[in-house]
């Protein structure tokens, strides 16, 4: 069953919320044995009702990252499969306005913390292992008032191609997933319809469960052949680019 993850040991970070619980949740229901992370206190209730291992962590304190795998190996040995998703978005500002502080805390757990998760799951991974990263489709284009976000993708992108080419000799594969728009907590008592029609091919804001089911795609033995990729979910977003900004133009003047 090539597309099975049934038996996958899995480390999903920042896994009590958003994409990666929903990602959780999915690989639980699959058959796979997951274990979240995630700094709320919440997570081990969260961890109970999906069926699944809790170990918080705080993604910008290094000692918690280095007790994070030291846990894990305690608990399963080595893994299959690790979903680095932990991230925040920061603020929406000019970057002439930014605050230094929120940059700096978008930058250690959207970049260092993701690193350091790379290079020490390096060490605890079966052959034949998977790495997904999850990048944005931010990090493919500038978006305004998101400098560090952004650059934070971006070089999450990049990174996902080095570690490929640096990991394929340890029969590791390194991936990344650019989500696009997606319900989540932005959201919250907005109706996104009329600017989804206007900016997304498809005409809607993604849900979680379609990214988790990419991630589930990279993680199985079908994509064995695949490394060092960045795949949008974003419902044909980064494609119609252009036609975004034609429409947007044509609504203004109406």
């Amino acid at each position: 069953m090539p597309f099975s993850i049934s038996g996958k040991k899995t480390l999903i970070t920042g896994g009590t919320a958003g994409i990666g619980l929903a990602t959780a949740r999915h690989f639980v229901d699959q058959g796979a044995r997951v274990i979240i992370s995630g700094r709320r206190s919440q997570g081990g209730e969260i961890a109970a009702q999906l069926g699944c291992h809790f170990i918080q962590a705080d993604m910008t304190l290094p000692s918690d990252i280095e007790n994070l795998f030291s846990e894990v190996s305690k608990t399963m040995g080595k893994l299959d499969v690790v979903i680095n998703n932990a991230g925040i978005g920061g603020e929406t500002c000019p970057l002439v306005d930014a605050d230094m502080g929120i940059h700096d805390e978008v930058i250690t757990i959207n970049l260092r913390a993701a690193y350091q998760v790379l290079k020490l799951a390096t060490r605890c991974m079966n052959q034949n292992g998977s790495i997904i990263n999850t990048a944005s489709v931010s990090g493919m284009e500038g978006e305004t008032g998101l400098s560090t976000y952004c650059a934070s993708k971006a070089a999450i992108i990049n990174l996902t191609k080095t570690a490929a080419l640096e990991l394929a000799s340890h029969k590791i594969r390194v991936n990344a997933i650019s989500p696009g728009p997606i319900k989540s907590e932005i959201w919250a008592g907005e109706d996104p319809l009329e600017w989804s029609e206007l900016v997304i091919p498809l005409g809607r804001i993604g849900e979680p469960e379609e990214v988790a089911t990419v991630f589930h795609f990279l993680a199985s033995d079908a994509a064995r052949y695949i490394t060092g990729a960045n795949l949008p979910v974003d419902g044909g977003y980064m494609s119609g680019r252009s036609e975004k900004v034609s429409r947007l133009i044509d609504s203004a003047l109406e």
